[in-house]
């Protein structure tokens, strides 16, 4: 298991810009089809204005909200028995995989992600996944080396027992 005095990574800062610019797309987006929706589809003037300010005001306290507090709460710790991911908004979720049942990793990039330098690793286990998103690059290939090391280790003693 972690000890508790585990020491957490936290994430570069160009992380927090990359989400915050994801949720700039998403929010624009879907307020975007809101108003459109809106417009189209309500008769009353009022009650149309109201919804589409509705919608982009929560937009805007999101962007500048919600990214922040994603980037304060995300953590990641990796040593040599588990890999421990801690991140949310309201709901904060922790994840833990035990290193010897590591079975795939792999590594992604997103348009945005690829704009900030910014990659991901899943690392795939018997009971399921976990993923360390907003890596720098350099960090995610280390890690991913590292991991790939030890998922080699542990097929090689399968074998041999």
């Amino acid at each position: 298991m972690i000890p508790e005095d585990a020491k957490y990574i936290r994430l570069d800062p160009d992380a927090e810009k990359c989400m915050r610019v994801n949720s700039v797309i998403r929010w624009v987006i879907l307020a975007a089809a809101v108003t459109a929706a809106s417009l189209f589809f309500i008769d009353h003037t009022a009650v149309k204005t109201a919804v589409i300010a509705a919608v982009w005001i929560i937009a805007v306290i999101y962007v500048i909200i919600v990214p922040h507090m994603r980037y304060e709460r995300y953590r990641y710790y990796i040593d040599e028995e588990a890999i421990k991911v801690t991140e949310g908004f309201l709901w904060i979720e922790e994840q833990m995989v035990p290193m010897e049942r590591l079975h795939k990793l792999s590594t992604s990039q997103g348009p945005v992600e690829r704009i900030f330098g910014l990659s991901e690793i899943c690392v795939t286990t018997a009971g399921g996944d976990v993923t360390i998103k907003y890596l720098k690059e350099d960090t995610a290939e280390k890690i991913s080396e590292s991991l790939k090391k030890r998922i080699n280790l542990i097929v090689r003693n399968q074998r041999e027992n």
